[in-house]
């Protein structure tokens, strides 16, 4: 299986000019803010909600001064960090059953979304503030759901086409669903329970959507 790493989200992430090629001041910023990341990664799945500037800072070793040289404030970072998160589930779910059934990969990609938020809910939390953000969901984010949409259009697996109504649909349950999550209010069964209508409402049988809801959330328990 090939994972992303974090630098190559962020190259992803950060517009680049391709006519000058990047200064040597350019690139020593970018290495800087990639470590901050990286230490603040670190840091959220230890601490959780209890993360500070100072913990960050530490881990990454530099000053509180660089730290704001980069971000505005702790909001700012966790919503880069969950953004960045969201991002490496998406592209690992992606490369993990590529090639295979796009109504896998689709099971797949929701349920560890789902799961991460019941595991960490200031992820959760920082994710559904995430759900104004256009460029976060639709662009970055979006562009997996949309392919896997497409393809299993294409290939007769889902009924609905991949269009801006298809992708609100889903993107509009996985966020009431995370709601749900991080306010205590789920259900034990509810992450099993969207994948499947998710993928019922896209056209796969009900009987075979509950057999792979069942199997991707056994394989990652």
């Amino acid at each position: 299986m090939t994972l992303v790493s974090i630098d190559d989200l962020m190259q992803d992430m950060t517009p680049r000019a391709t006519e000058l090629k990047p200064s040597r001041g350019h690139k020593k910023r970018e290495r800087t803010r990639d470590q901050l990341i990286q230490a603040g990664l670190q840091v959220l799945a230890n601490k959780g909600d209890t993360l500070t500037i100072s913990d960050v800072v530490a881990q990454a070793e530099v000053s509180n001064g660089t730290f704001y040289n980069y971000f505005a404030d702790r909001d700012e970072l966790i919503r880069v960090l969950a953004e960045c998160s969201l991002m490496t589930i998406a592209a690992q779910s992606a490369g993990q059953v590529m090639g295979e059934d796009p109504a896998k990969r689709f099971a797949l990609a929701t349920s560890r979304v789902l799961l991460r938020a019941q595991q960490d809910p200031t992820w959760g939390r920082v994710i559904l503030r995430l759900a104004d953000h256009e460029r976060s969901l639709r662009q970055e984010v979006g562009r997996y759901l949309q392919e896997d949409l497409a393809e299993g259009f294409a290939r007769g697996r889902f009924t609905l086409p991949p269009d801006e109504i298809t992708l609100d649909l889903v993107i509009g349950l996985v966020m009431l669903s995370i709601r749900r999550i991080v306010r205590d209010e789920a259900r034990p069964e509810l992450i099993a329970s969207v994948v499947e209508r998710a993928l019922v409402a896209l056209g796969v049988s009900t009987e075979e959507a509950s057999e792979l809801a069942s199997a991707v959330l056994a394989d990652q328990a």
